[in-house]
């Protein structure tokens, strides 16, 4: 489905509502100054995410969606994998939960797209979650030393993907944004993983946030260990490769695992 952008309508409470650049429409928190703006004005989010999602994806596929903050990249998938297909997005933060379970009901995809509130790390259990009331998509396991921006705190139920998704065969993409948090999702997620051959991953890579959880270059290590391959995803969408030793240090980008 394809459309013209038709711009912002507020609606009071604090939530808005846009139309993307591909004629859906979607719920935005209107004190957001993360996705919003963007969103607002001119319908798009990270377009080389996008794009990538758009050419990796087919129908019929499988999808695990960590981090669906306000449901952009939800509703570019749901898109792309059809009716035959399905997406597990998961989404701990409830102000932004809230409002991703009513872009999904708006745009009809409720039958391929099931929403998790709850976060999806290495141990199940209850964890405390900081963010930034300013940035919908801040929302990260605290650590103990936090910038003071990220000023609201809440609790949250952790699992771990291989028990909440036990009964799933295999998935074709793990999609995720979970600000420093993927390592350790992965971890919850081995046996997933392993028994999905041709599984791919797209993913923020943000060294400094990974290594306040966990050995960024360990990481790395397992990862290719498991048959990744890495590219890292360039703002125009274009696609260079990187080695797994290489990881640790290149700076803040979207990373894209192939295996296979």
């Amino acid at each position: 489905m394809r459309g013209r952008h038709g711009g912002w309508c507020y609606l009071g409470d604090g939530v808005g509502v846009a139309l993307t650049h591909f004629g859906r429409k979607i719920f935005l928190p209107g004190a957001d100054f993360g996705v919003t703006p963007d969103i607002a004005l001119h319908g798009q989010w990270e377009p080389h995410v996008e794009r990538t999602l758009r050419q990796i994806l087919k129908p019929g596929m499988r999808v695990v969606e960590l981090g669906a903050n306000v449901g952009f990249h939800t509703l570019v998938m749901a898109e792309a994998v059809g009716a035959a297909g399905h997406i597990h997005a998961f989404e701990p933060y409830p102000r932004v939960a809230r409002l991703l379970r009513q872009t999904i009901a708006i745009n009809r995809f409720a039958d391929r797209v099931s929403i998790h509130e709850v976060a999806a790390l290495h141990a199940a259990g209850e964890v405390v979650f900081a963010v930034d009331p300013t940035q919908a998509g801040s929302a990260h396991l605290a650590i103990p030393v936090a910038l003071p921006e990220y000023s609201e705190h809440f609790t949250v139920q952790a699992v771990r993907l291989d028990d909440a998704l036990a009964d799933l065969p295999a998935i074709d993409l793990l999609r995720m944004d979970v600000e420093g948090a993927e390592g350790l999702a992965m971890i919850g997620a081995e046996a997933l993983m392993a028994r999905s051959p041709n599984l791919m991953v797209l993913a923020e890579w943000a060294p400094n946030m990974l290594a306040a959880r966990g050995d960024v270059a360990e990481l790395a290590t397992w990862l290719g260990a498991l048959g990744f391959r890495f590219q890292r995803i360039a703002r125009n969408g274009t696609l260079s490769d990187v080695a797994a030793t290489d990881l640790p240090a290149i700076p803040h980008a979207e990373l894209l695992m192939t295996r296979g």
